[in-house]
């Protein structure tokens, strides 16, 4: 399997060199593409006067030391329910727990019920508290002006009766005091 796997690659290898590297891209040569290649670097420096690492692991590292090992994981006793009496059936218990949790749903649902129904009753009552004082306005108001029409109609009678009393002079003046002729 490894060597098949190898000569596919070399073949893969060779037929991309061949090809002029990418084949997905083809850069055209470079003007001095007719140039020899530049010289290959020297050779490497000598290494340090210590003495190597020991060649163990990946690029001649040590291997790491292995972690510590993990402490057992504590044994925990969890103790089972106590099982029902005898003569009770295991439904029966079940139906308890549903019958207690349906009670507590309901005590919370008749909390948050009474609370949204005080909420309620003192917006009502700002409401009625509102109305009242518009009521109030409006009774004050009405007040005003029935005022202000008593005013003007009193003024308006007595300049509709000094005018009457004006034509009653003016007629008199005109017709001789009510007296006709003779």
């Amino acid at each position: 399997m490894k060597l098949k796997f190898v000569q596919v690659l070399l073949v893969m290898v060779t037929a991309s060199l061949g090809l002029g590297g990418c084949m997905v891209h083809m850069n055209p040569p470079p003007g001095n593409a007719s140039a020899p290649p530049p010289p290959p670097p020297g050779p490497p420096p000598p290494p340090p006067a210590q003495s190597p690492p020991p060649a163990m692991g990946w690029r001649r590292n040590p291997p790491p030391p292995p972690p510590p090992a993990p402490p057992p994981p504590a044994p925990t006793v969890v103790a089972p329910p106590p099982p029902p009496p005898g003569h009770v059936p295991p439904g029966q218990m079940r139906r308890e727990e549903v019958h207690q949790r349906n009670e507590e749903r309901k005590a919370e649902h008749a909390a948050d019920k009474a609370e949204r129904r005080d909420e309620r009753a003192e917006r009502k009552e700002e409401r009625r508290e509102d109305k009242a004082e518009r009521k109030e306005e409006r009774h004050e108001d009405k007040a005003e002006r029935k005022e202000e029409r008593r005013e003007d109609k009193a003024e308006r009678k007595d300049q509709k009766m000094a005018e009457k009393a004006e034509r009653k002079e003016e007629k008199k003046d005109d017709h001789g005091h009510g007296h006709g002729k003779k």
